[in-house]
């Protein structure tokens, strides 16, 4: 069973690496520097707004990266900044006219990317798949 589950890691860490190679190229198809990028612009879309504290959370990177990957997208007219109304020590984050485009942009090409990766899954495997893989996220979050 050690060795199952040995094997079991290096296939998701052979995974993240051919995803990042997908991912890369999509994100660069649209102007975006990095997979992070995406990442950010979605969670902001998720969230409707969210504060750099909350993102950095989500992200799970230091306070540090997350400011400069947001300056960054802020640079480029993705996202814009604001004082928290409830909260003046809080900066939030929402996604611009812009930032919106560039992802409807990335959305068609995820889609594709999608449809021709998990074509080999059915409806009920695609749900499993997303479970076991949602709870060894959180299980990895707690340690």
């Amino acid at each position: 069973m050690d060795n199952l589950k040995t094997n079991i890691t290096l296939d998701f860490m052979r995974i993240s690496n051919l995803l990042s190679r997908y991912g890369a190229k999509m994100v660069s198809d649209v102007g975006l520097t990095s997979i992070q990028q995406w990442v950010i612009l979605r969670t902001i879309i998720q969230k409707g707004s969210i504060s750099i504290g909350e993102l950095k959370d989500e992200m799970l990177v230091t306070k540090q990266n997350m400011t400069g990957m947001i300056n960054r997208l802020q640079q480029s007219n993705l996202v814009t900044l604001y004082q928290d109304p409830e909260d003046k020590r809080r900066t939030r984050v929402k996604i611009t006219e812009e930032g919106l485009r560039v992802y409807e942009q990335l959305s068609s090409l995820r889609n594709d990317f999608n449809a021709q990766t998990y074509h080999i899954y059915n409806d009920q495997e695609i749900m499993v798949l997303s479970d076991l893989l949602s709870r060894l996220v959180e299980h990895l979050k707690e340690d």
